[in-house]
Formats: C-alpha cells, structure tokens, sequence
C-alpha cells in the first residue's frame, strides 16, 4: 500500500475549511437568494452611530440594511455632505407589501420623490446613540437636493432627522443669556421677598378670617334675613288679592259704561221720534217742547258723565279732586 503523502492531505485540508468558511458567509449574508438593490443617500449631519449593516426601515419596517459608511464619494468639492449607501431586500419587500417600493425603477423612484419619499437618520434609542436609515413618505417635504455628479446609484434625497433639528433649534438658543436673565429675574425676586412682613401679613389675614366668621354668625344678621323673607311673602301676597279684585271691579265697570251708553243711544231715538210728532202747529204747544228740551239736556249730561267715567275708570274709587281756590276765575 503507498504511504499517504501529508502534503497534499494537508493542502486538501486548507482549501475544504476555506470552501467551508466562504459558504457560510455567503449563505449567511443571504446575498444568494436574496438580490439587493443599493442606492446611495447623502446626510448633512453627522454620522456618529451608523455603522454598516444598521437597518434600513420603511415606515419602522426592515427592508434592508447599511451596505457601506463613507466620508464622500462622487460628489463636488465643496459638497461635504456624508454619503451613505444602503441595500434593500427586493424579495423582502415583496414579502411585506402586494407592491414593491420599485426604488431600483427611475421613472417610479422620480414619482415618489417627487410625492415626498425621503431618508433620514434616526435613533434606535437615545441612551446607547445606535441609529438606522429611516425612509418614509414626508408631507410637505422640501425641494429634494442632489449631490452626485453621475448616476452610479438610485439616489434618494435626505431631511434632518428630528433629534438633528432638535439640536439646531438648541444650538440657535442664547443659553448664556436666558440664564442671566433668569438669575436676574431669581434675585429681584428674592430682594422683594426679603421686604414683605410675613407675620404681620399673617396676622392681618387671621383678623380679617375672624371678622368675617364673627359677621356671619352674629344673630341679627340671621334675623334680618328671616324678616326679609317673611316681608317679601307677604307682599306677594298682598299683590296677588289686589290683582284678584281689581281685575273683576274694572270688568264690571267696563260693562255699566257699554249699557249707559246703550241707554242714552235710545234715549235720543224717541226723544226725536217724539220732536217729528209735535211740530209746531201742535196744540201741547210750547209745555211739551220744553219738556223735551229738559229731556234732551238730561240725556247729553247722562253721555258726557259715561264718556268722562270711560277715560277715567278710578273716578268711581277715588273720587274728582275740587279745584283750589283761586285757580278758577
């Protein structure tokens, strides 16, 4: 039997484990059965806990992760923007949605932008700093800015993340000058305070308490509210049997002023009935003309007082007031 030769065991050896160790990153990256569509975005701010392979997020939705971190990469000298380049999982995304982002289709990428798809950096918590790219469709988004000068990758336009704008509202602050003038504000304060007498103010407000309940509890403030009382329903009282008789007394005098009316209205009517008989040629002659004229006067005196009693009803009450002396000459 020919002997093994320990070279070439060995070198069998050192390409199984390296075809070993390359299978199981290639299997576990996924980049196998899993195609990736990279696109580049570009932040402002700083980068300071992104690292590769930090999630990328739709909406708080894994879609893909952080391929690569660089300082600057196909863009203008003076643009010192930081670019950042992600990978999206296509057959992720199909998995989690019936339509796909599409961000490797131009035409599509131009429509979502232009409707507001943006990218922006946000925490995955505040205390550890770790962040992740954050894509979502922003309402009111600003006018998307550009950096690269030729088109390698889908690029997706950026906003400041809200702890970046948080920071710059922070940064815009007169913190040295608020803090002046709240100490100012502190120390005034405290010098007034110094000047208040707080015992007699103390005490002041104990004798007004106690003069107060004293005032309350005293008798004849209780006993005025009672009378009070009493007095107002009595008065009610008192209305209500006026209202009860004066209304019954007015509709009675209403009613004796429509029928003297009546009367005197017939009075008229045979006093001239009685005229037409006795013309002058009559032979009652002139006893019964004055007669009638007697009886005319009586009858306008009768109208008169019922039209002077219908304008002054309370004249059957209270009476006619007599004429001073003097007044009439």
């Amino acid at each position: 039997m020919k002997p093994s030769n320990p070279t070439a065991l060995g070198l069998f050896l050192v390409i199984g484990l390296a075809l070993g160790i390359a299978g199981v990153l290639v299997f576990s990256s996924g980049t196998l059965f899993h195609p990736q569509q990279k696109s580049i975005l570009y932040f402002d701010g700083s980068l300071k806990g992104l690292n590769p392979g930090a999630p990328v997020k739709f909406r708080g939705v894994t879609i893909g992760k952080v391929d690569q971190v660089r300082i600057r990469h196909n863009q203008a000298s003076n643009d010192y923007a930081m670019p950042v380049i992600i990978a999206v999982d296509r057959k992720l995304v199909q998995s989690k949605s019936d339509e796909s982002l599409q961000i490797d289709n131009r035409i599509r990428l131009n429509e979502n932008i232009r409707r507001g798809f943006r990218g922006r950096l946000d925490a995955e918590s505040l205390v550890t700093g770790v962040l992740y790219v954050s894509l979502d469709m922003v309402p009111d988004a600003p006018p998307p800015v550009f950096h690269q000068l030729k088109p390698e990758y889908m690029e997706i336009p950026t906003i400041p993340s809200q702890v970046q704008r948080l920071l710059d509202h922070l940064e815009q602050l007169d913190l040295p000058g608020i803090s002046a003038k709240v100490t100012a504000l502190l120390s005034r304060l405290d010098t007034s305070l110094g000047h208040l007498d707080f015992p007699q103010i103390n005490a002041g407000v104990t004798n007004l308490l106690g003069t107060a309940n004293h005032l309350l509890a005293t008798p004849d403030i209780t006993n005025s509210l009672v009378a009070a009382r009493r007095a107002l329903e009595r008065a009610g009282a008192l209305l209500a049997r006026v209202d009860g008789r004066v209304d019954p007394l007015a509709d009675n005098l209403t009613n004796t002023l429509f029928e003297a009316r009546k009367t005197i209205a017939e009075v008229r009517r045979a006093a001239q009935n009685l005229s037409s008989l006795l013309g002058p040629d009559n032979s009652f002659g002139s006893d019964l003309t004055q007669a009638l004229e007697q009886l005319g006067n009586a009858g306008r005196a009768v109208a008169d007082l019922a039209e002077f009693l219908q304008r002054n009803p309370k004249a059957l009450l209270t009476g006619t007031k007599k004429p001073k002396e003097g007044s009439m000459k």
